[in-house]
């Protein structure tokens, strides 16, 4: 085989005329001693490559001569292997020296291929060459090292192998692919384009140096089923929606199933037993995140959402007693706030009662038939409603800044604390005599309050690093416990578990309420919420990746479960066989057994659990997602 090539003009002493590449000769692959030849010199000598199947590697050999000639002749490249291509460049860089830009055949097989390129110089036609240059012809040892598509593939890390996940119908869900480049990849000109090729997703995506950010948002007109369809990534040297040159191991394919649910399930609520009204924050005054009941996670269903867009803003968390949800609403800072009752059977709102306009509204506590709110504004006012029809009862001035977390209900009592330096303290409420009991001041660096635990003698506050118990009849403080810091500032949440007080924040600390002493410390990262039940300790760790259980008597690992997902999990609510963790963007349920994930849902929020077995799921943006657990 042979291809003219158009070359530069010879005569004047210059070499060559006439080019011609072809296939003919060369097997060893190891350079051959040519004395008579030694005025022409090439580079590379030998000829070393590295590639991958599949794709054509561009190479360039350059000759330099130390002599001229008076006759025009004609060069020739010529391979019998088939181990290049007919496509060969020959171009001068100066008088003495030229090069040749050359390709491998995108068919080499994987494996080591060694072979010799026979360069010719010819008076005549080179594929004959009966009139040769001195020392014509010249062998350039070629090794070309192809790598398999398998390992072609390796050069493309992604962020999954596969991606799946839940919606509703009339919803949307969102899930992310990235890529990161390795190797060669990081130096090679090429086009990214990623394709859902079931058309069950729009995707957008966007490539960089080092890799690509893919989102796929699933079509909300999919109807309840399951859906399985392949994402394709695809890295091209031309346009990746044909993609005509792809690189050696594309596409890469990713498996997408998408499982769309009904939108809602308003089966019939039955009451859990031995399962009271969500009152507080973490559910009671001991603040525990613990339900004790059992649930069986493939009968979990969603029973109502409420859009954010039915909604302006809210403040942390909702409440739930008799079948009705609380919480409050409004823009923070100097906006109209309101408190709204759901009901728990179909998601309608029952009433609203207005609050005015004030800075801030906390997260709404429940007990006794009412629902209590506490609202920063001038006079700092605790509010009371009637839960049956959202009718103020009462209204006090407690003349102190709180916290945005509910206040703290046991019994007929609600405590709260806050402040500011000089006023900071606690108070305790009567919801039976709608008046205040006491208020007991009490000092501390910072203005952030914390959320009281309560039990039926104490009061139970964590500030700068010392553990204040209050006697809850009086207000009077009767003990007050040093935490492992002695130095440290501002507050961490209290939970209640038999004889121990826990305080965590940035780590976990449990006090020997009998001792009046640390029992136990641990180091964490900043632990945001933390539930107590089972005999365990669960919070999450791990960069919020993961869930921890410690035994409650020492604070010794016992388990840490499979990684939860991509998300900065952060809320924790436990029963007796699961653990649900939220985060920003999901909550899923991980079996105190096995520890693996076994429920997902595609929102996050703050967590509350109903005496109906209903769990409330509050996002960031105001919307409520209910779950049937039963």
């Amino acid at each position: 085989m042979a291809l003219a090539l158009a070359a530069c003009g010879g005569g004047g002493g210059s070499p060559g005329a006439n080019g011609s590449s072809g296939a003919s000769s060369g097997t060893g692959g190891s350079t051959t001693t040519n004395p008579e030849g030694s005025w022409l010199s090439f580079t590379p000598n030998p000829v070393e490559l590295s590639g991958y199947e599949g794709e054509s590697i561009p190479f360039k050999i350059t000759a330099t001569s130390s002599r001229t000639f008076t006759k025009p002749f004609n060069v020739a490249i010529v391979d019998t292997s088939g181990t290049i291509t007919t496509d060969v460049q020959i171009s001068a860089l100066n008088e003495m020296t030229y090069q040749a830009s050359l390709s491998t055949s995108p068919k080499l097989p994987a494996g080591l291929t060694q072979v010799n390129l026979e360069v010719r110089l010819c008076e005549d036609a080179p594929l004959t060459c009966s009139k040769p240059l001195p020392g014509s012809p010249w062998k350039v040892p070629l090794k070309v090292n192809v790598k398999s598509t398998t390992e072609a593939a390796k050069r493309l890390a992604l962020s999954a192998q596969s991606l799946q996940a839940e919606t509703y119908a009339g919803e949307q869900v969102e899930l992310n692919l990235d890529g990161t480049f390795t190797g060669d990849l990081l130096n090679t000109q090429f086009m990214v384009g990623v394709y859902d090729k079931g058309g069950l997703s729009n995707v957008s995506y966007t490539q960089t140096a080092q890799g690509f950010k893919a989102t796929l948002k699933s079509a909300a007109a999919l109807q309840p089923g399951e859906y399985n369809s392949n994402v394709e990534v695809r890295l091209c040297r031309d346009d990746p929606a044909t993609c005509r040159l792809p690189i050696s191991g594309s596409p890469w394919t990713v498996p997408l199933k998408l499982t769309v649910k009904n939108a809602s399930n308003l089966s019939t609520l039955l009451r859990v037993p031995g399962v009271g009204a969500w009152s507080s924050f973490q559910g009671n005054a001991a603040h525990s995140g613990f339900v004790d009941a059992t649930f069986d996670a493939t009968k979990f269903s969603r029973r109502f959402s409420l859009p954010a867009n039915a909604m302006t803003e809210s403040t942390n968390s909702v409440a739930t007693d008799n079948g009705k949800v609380f919480m409050t609403l409004g823009k923070s800072f100097d906006s109209e706030f309101e408190l709204l009752a759901i009901s728990e059977a179909d998601g309608s709102i029952l009433w609203r009662s207005s609050l005015g306009k004030v800075n801030r509204a906390n997260s709404p506590a429940v007990g006794n038939g009412f629902v209590f709110v506490v609202t920063d504004d001038v006079t700092n006012d605790l509010w009371v409603f009637d839960q049956q029809n959202g009718n103020l009862v009462s209204k006090t001035a407690i003349g102190a800044y709180t916290s945005s977390r509910a206040p703290t209900v046991a019994g007929t009592d609600v405590f709260l604390m806050g402040g500011y330096d000089y006023d900071r303290g606690m108070t305790a409420f009567s919801s039976s005599l709608l008046s205040k009991r006491w208020s007991s001041p009490m000092q501390s660096a910072l203005r952030s309050s914390p959320t009281p635990a309560v039990d039926v003698e104490n009061v139970y506050v964590f500030l700068d690093g010392k553990l204040r118990v209050l006697d809850t009849s009086n207000g009077n403080l009767k003990w007050v416990a040093p935490g492992p810091d002695a130095n440290a500032v501002g507050e961490q949440s209290v939970t209640l578990s038999g004889n121990l007080a826990l305080t965590y924040g940035s780590g976990i600390s449990a006090f020997d309420l009998t001792l009046r002493t640390v029992a136990w410390s641990v180091a964490n990262s900043n632990v945001v919420d933390m539930a107590v039940g089972n005999g365990m300790v669960y919070s999450v760790a791990g960069m919020s990746t993961v869930l921890e259980a410690r035994s409650l008597s020492d604070g010794k690992l016992q388990w840490t479960s499979e990684s939860l997902g991509q998300d900065n999990f952060r809320s924790v609510v436990v029963v007796r066989n699961l653990a649900f963790v939220s985060g920003r963007l999901r909550t899923v349920a991980v079996d105190l057994a096995t520890h693996k994930v076994v429920w997902n849902y595609p929102r996050g929020g703050n967590l509350a659990i109903s005496s109906n077995g209903v769990l409330y799921i509050m996002e960031d943006n105001r919307s409520v997602s209910a779950i049937n657990l039963q």
